[in-house]
C-alpha cells in the first residue's frame, strides 16, 4: 500500500498551515525551475517540448487607444451595427481613479463579486 505524500483531508488549524507552506514551498520551486527554463529558452532561441507541453517565449497582444481615438473606435464600432458598450468594459482599477463611492456607481450598475482561491501576502 503507497502513503501519499500528501493528507487527502484536513482536520486541524496545524495540519492546515503545514499544507499552506508545503503549496508555498512546492510553488517557490516551480517558479525557480520556471526562471531557468525560459533563460535556457531565451538563450538558445528553441522551444522546449515535453510528451504533452511546448514551453516557449508566446506573444500576448493588447490594444492601447487615446482617450480620443478610442472614441472614434467606439463610433466605428456603432456604424458596424454593434453597441460598442456591450464590448468595453471598465476596469475596477479605472473606477478607483474616479474616486466614486460604492453608492454613486449603483446608480449605473451592480457590484459583482467573485471569488477565487489563491493566496496574497500578508500585510504586516
Amino acid at each position: 500500500m503507497t502513503t501519499a505524500i500528501f493528507p487527502t483531508q484536513i482536520t486541524t488549524p496545524e495540519e492546515a498551515v503545514r499544507v499552506a507552506q508545503e503549496i508555498e514551498r512546492l510553488e517557490a520551486v516551480v517558479t525557480a525551475m520556471k526562471n531557468i527554463l525560459k533563460q535556457y529558452v531565451e538563450e538558445t532561441g528553441q522551444p522546449v517540448e515535453t510528451v504533452d507541453q511546448v514551453w516557449n517565449k508566446w506573444p500576448s497582444e493588447s490594444w492601447e487607444f487615446t482617450p480620443e481615438k478610442l472614441k472614434e473606435l467606439c463610433q466605428e464600432i456603432a456604424i458596424e451595427g454593434y453597441n460598442p458598450w456591450e464590448l468595453l468594459s471598465i476596469t475596477k482599477t479605472n473606477l478607483e481613479k474616479i474616486g466614486w463611492s460604492e453608492e454613486s456607481l449603483a446608480r449605473f450598475g451592480k457590484k459583482k463579486i467573485s471569488y477565487r482561491f489563491d493566496k496574497r501576502k500578508r500585510k504586516k
